[in-house]
């Protein structure tokens, strides 16, 4: 039982990640969220940031209230941790691929 929750946990970071740093990407300028950075230009970075102005802290926030939500009731500290540090690293990946495309 736990290893097909850790498998099943670990598809559900790549797809959140995939998602939040896929999101980030297009609201780069000429792409279709440009509107949203631009919504986000005039905040200090602390807040902008996980808002999505920084792929790796917007991609470590949905993670991070991601992880809660679904796995609330069965919480584990070093979970949590692991789910959103993969986040991250994995955003760090789209991103390469994404710069080494040229997309």
């Amino acid at each position: 039982m736990i290893e097909i929750f850790k498998i099943s946990m670990i598809f559900l970071v790549i797809q959140i990640s995939l998602i939040a740093y896929t999101f980030c990407a297009l609201a780069t300028p000429g792409m279709i969220f440009a509107w949203y950075q631009r919504l986000l230009d005039p905040l200090p970075d602390w807040l902008a940031n996980p808002l999505g102005a920084c792929f790796k802290c917007f991609t470590g926030q949905v993670c991070f209230w991601g992880y809660l939500i679904k796995y609330f009731n069965e919480y584990n500290l070093i979970d949590h941790l692991f789910f959103t540090s993969l986040g991250i690293f994995l955003s760090l990946i789209y991103n390469w691929l994404w710069t080494r495309l040229e997309l």
